[in-house]
């Protein structure tokens, strides 16, 4: 077998949940490869935008982490349609995925060499608004490995 599951160590980080005014971390990634790309699904967002930012920390806890920039991408609809917005970067402060932008999905891209010399752990924080009604999300992370293995490292 050769293919994305050798080349990509594809971790879920958030299981499918309403996090309605509940700010809320995806587990944390140990950056082990020379990428790391989170897949972010909004299937609902009613009333309100949803924050999205990208943290930096030494280790997988949310004490002392740090907001980073990051790139980002946002598809289309997803259902029946594979187009994706610009390649945009985002400052620390983070994107905000709108109620228009039900059934997309937002791939951030971080790349390593940009992460603080002492962190190697990423995680995505997801604020949503304070009149946000629904938000159901999930979260993937694609690794791009080092070294191509069919049985990956864990990298939580």
């Amino acid at each position: 077998m050769r293919g994305y599951g050798q080349d990509l160590h594809i971790v879920g980080v958030k299981n499918y949940s309403d996090i309605v005014s509940t700010a809320t971390n995806t587990t944390h990634i140990k950056v082990t490869g020379h990428r790391v790309t989170f897949l972010i699904p909004f299937v609902t967002i009613t009333g309100d935008s949803v924050a999205v930012t990208v943290e930096e920390s030494t280790s997988a806890a949310t004490t002392g982490a740090e907001a980073i920039p990051f790139t980002y991408r946002l598809s289309s609809t997803v259902a029946g349609a594979d187009t994706w917005g610009a390649v945009t970067t985002a400052d620390s402060t983070g994107v905000d995925v709108t109620a228009t932008d039900d059934d997309k999905i937002l791939l951030i891209d971080i790349d390593p060499a940009d992460m603080s010399e002492d962190c190697n752990y990423l995680s995505v924080l997801l604020s949503p608004g304070a009149s946000a009604s629904a938000v159901g999300v999930s979260a993937f992370a694609l690794v791009d490995t080092r070294y191509k293995q069919l049985n990956h490292v864990s990298s939580t």
